[in-house]
């Protein structure tokens, strides 16, 4: 029985997956009502973007629930008071949206995904590029070698003669 305690969770651990829990429902719930005044206003998103001055991709991803493709906090929390004025909300309404993305920020920052061209802006998408670029030199090379060793490759000028001249020539 003494030793059952080593594989008892904390209750600490308990607590962060109620706290989750809780915050995935403040986000689900922000972004329902997001949507719902919306189309209760009858407003697009282009409108939207156009009166609050807010980018239509973070319109998008804040009503499709994309925490990853939020801006970051400071700059979302001026987004969403903004958005809780053009769309007549009480006031802190929506932030059920930063405790996401305080959740998303804690998560591990380093995401490698081909599919995603921001890979190519971190460190890992330079090394790639040097290397690749660092492979594609060394085959020119080893080929340009392979065609001097074959004496495929001639440092003497290449001489196009007209046959009609030639033939006049031997006639």
């Amino acid at each position: 029985m003494a030793i059952n305690f080593l594989f008892k969770k904390p209750s600490s651990d308990f607590s962060d997956v109620i706290d989750n829990q809780n915050s995935d429902y403040e986000f689900s719930k922000s972004i329902d009502l997001f949507k719902s005044q919306r189309n209760k206003l009858g407003i697009s998103l282009e409108e939207l973007s156009n009166k609050t001055k807010i980018s239509r991709n973070v319109l998008i991803a804040i009503e499709n629930g994309w925490g990853q493709y939020l801006p970051e906090k400071t700059y979302l929390i001026s987004m969403l008071k903004r958005l809780e004025i053009e769309l007549n909300l009480e006031k802190a309404s929506l932030n059920g949206i930063l405790e996401q993305k305080n959740i998303i920020s804690n998560l591990s920052k380093f995401n490698f995904n081909f599919i995603n061209i921001d890979f190519l802006s971190s460190w890992i998408g330079s090394l790639l590029y040097l290397i690749f670029m660092l492979l594609s030199i060394l085959a020119l090379n080893s080929q340009q070698k392979y065609l001097l060793k074959i004496n495929t490759v001639s440092t003497e000028p290449i001489l196009l003669i007209d046959t009609e001249y030639r033939q006049k020539e031997l006639n």
